[in-house]
């Protein structure tokens, strides 16, 4: 005989049903499904950017990097004057890191990828955070995506290869750990953080610094204080000089040089001139920069000034510095910035929610999630104001230029070297020397000297005054023959 069979009740079954759909495993689920659509719309974008010939110059010069790497030719490069090896422009030990993973798939698309997805788990500590702070797993839910749709987020992830952008899920995770008192996994993310570039060190200060104010134990503090500091100090003044083929310092610190030739100059100048200084920091477009930043956040993140001293040393690099991208959020320099603004505004909710005169206990859940409709309601509004890259590369598609570009590269012999225009350089990575046109301070200046091959897209950046100075040069000079012209693209051979 078979036994016979049960069957669980239908309030158990619907009990336990009703208890998963309770649970926080319905939003994390959600958050994974909204992350891996996102991973795959933003690696799309990537793709139709790369072929739409939307990325430049550094795009091909960080590949180099890591070809090179991978090849056993440590942090090699041919793109800068003033060093044979990145290290001698900055200490960026991802590069290293992910040598491997793209000796397995050596394309630039592995890149572009690997910054999307690292970019994209960083939805995971934002949700943690919010969802313990704010007493709600479905605020978790809605500040992660709110910070995954944070339009100047989205133009770093498609803003070519950035090395900051793979910072930002390990100081979430860090300013989280430090939340729990959870000291060891704090220490570790904070200490990868270190490895994508310098000036994170900056923010591993300041993280010791929250701790201390947070009255952490002091291990907490003087840890990733003293952590930070030496590894700036080391990375700056001691590993990139090392490195570099001229004298001077670290070459990022001309675009200061209004302040002073040294950092100590610079110091006193704002120390002895503040009004000067202000002048020169809150401009028009630097105004309208810390709007579009600050913007989605407003007014919660302005309630934990604690919080936002993290971005203190981002702020200071990007508002003193004369090179004006610095303070654009199509570019990368503000990536720092980004994880903090969701942050305190997570924090400051809580602490909101927290105060008696604002609200009574019955209501605080109602103002919470009411909140971070509100800030997800600003996140999708600024999208429309300042423009969605996403949106925009799909309406754009593909270049029909692209495959042209690609088979001059691939034409010209590997072992020469190659002048390049900035939109060629995408397209020339896996090469052991190319070489920046026209001639420039910070890349190469002698291109003509040390190139056996120029090729310039004339469409796209024909029209910068060095290009075009650098394309008369190329016609007059009887040493230079043109090769080859087709679909905007010039191919010049230097004569034998």
């Amino acid at each position: 005989m078979t036994a016979p069979q049960t069957f669980a009740p239908k309030t158990a079954i619907m009990h336990g049903t009703k208890s998963f759909w309770q649970s926080s495993d319905k939003c994390l689920y959600a958050l994974a499904l909204f992350a891996l659509a996102w991973i795959f719309v933003l690696s799309g974008a990537a793709w139709l950017k790369l072929n739409a010939l939307g990325m430049g110059f550094d795009l091909g010069m960080y590949e180099q990097v890591i070809w090179n790497t991978a090849q056993g030719r440590a942090f090699e490069t041919s793109a800068f004057r003033y060093t044979n090896n990145h290290i001698g422009a900055d200490l960026i030990v991802l590069e290293a890191i992910l040598a491997p993973l793209y000796a397995l798939l050596p394309a630039t698309m592995t890149m572009l990828v690997a910054q999307v997805f690292t970019v994209a788990l960083g939805a995971l500590p934002m949700y943690l955070l919010a969802r313990d702070r704010l007493k709600s797993n479905w605020a978790g839910l809605g500040i992660a995506i709110a910070y995954l749709l944070y339009a100047p987020l989205l133009y770093l992830t498609l803003n070519e290869f950035q090395p900051r952008a793979f910072a930002l899920v390990c100081v979430l995770f860090a300013i989280y750990y430090l939340d729990k008192s959870r000291f060891r996994p704090y220490i570790a993310f904070l200490f990868i953080s270190l490895l994508t570039r310098s000036d994170v060190a900056l923010f591993v200060i300041m993280l010791g610094v929250l701790a201390f104010l947070w009255r952490k134990p002091w291990k907490f503090s003087i840890v990733p204080f003293v952590m930070g500091a030496l590894w700036f100090v080391v990375a700056i003044f001691i590993v990139v000089p090392y490195f570099k083929t001229d004298s001077g310092g670290f070459i990022y610190f001309e675009t200061y040089s209004w302040l002073g030739k040294t950092p100590g100059e610079m110091l006193v100048t704002i120390l002895t001139n503040p009004l000067y200084v202000l002048q020169t920091v809150f401009t028009p477009p630097k105004i309208q920069f810390l709007i579009q930043v600050f913007g989605p956040t407003l007014p919660f993140s302005l309630l934990r000034p604690d919080v936002l001293l993290l971005a203190a040393p981002t702020f200071a690099l990007n508002l003193l510095s004369q090179y004006n991208v610095q303070s654009n959020i199509t570019r990368q320099y503000a990536a720092m910035l980004y994880p903090v603004m969701y942050a305190s505004a997570v924090l400051g909710i809580a602490w909101l929610a927290k105060q008696k005169w604002f609200a009574p206990q019955k209501s605080r859940a109602f103002f919470v999630h009411a909140a971070v409709v509100w800030m997800l309601g600003l996140t999708i509004a600024e999208s429309f104001v300042v423009g969605n890259p996403v949106v925009s590369q799909y309406r754009k598609g593909i270049s029909p230029r692209v495959e042209t570009v690609r088979g001059l590269v691939a034409s010209v012999p590997a072992e020469a070297g190659l002048g390049i225009s900035n939109h060629v350089g995408p397209f020339a990575g896996q090469r052991e020397r190319f070489y920046f046109f026209p001639p420039h301070e910070y890349y190469t200046h002698n291109t003509f000297e040390v190139s056996q091959y120029i090729l310039v897209d004339a469409q796209a950046d024909g029209n910068t005054p060095g290009v075009k100075v650098g394309l008369e040069q190329l016609q007059s000079d009887p040493a230079w023959e043109l090769l080859m012209q087709r679909d905007g693209y010039v191919l010049y051979r230097k004569k034998e």
